[in-house]
């Protein structure tokens, strides 16, 4: 009513449903900023471990290959 009297509705209606849904907020799908820096690190840490390995493996691969004529 306080819409109406304040001219907010043209010719427009407004319906409500009353549906309640269940909300999923379980530990996995729940961050914090804590938990967020936390993940993050982890990736930092993650992809770190990974380039190393990648460099470990071209040294290898170097010292490996014999020349070719």
């Amino acid at each position: 009513m306080l819409c109406r009297k304040l001219n907010l509705f043209t010719e427009a209606f407004v319906a409500i449903d009353g549906r309640k849904f269940k909300a999923v907020n379980n530990r996995d799908r729940n961050f914090t900023k804590a938990k967020m820096k936390r993940r993050l690190q982890q990736i930092d840490e993650s992809i770190e471990r990974y380039l190393g390995q990648i460099a470990s493996a071209d040294r290898q691969e170097a010292a490996i290959a014999e020349p070719k004529t």
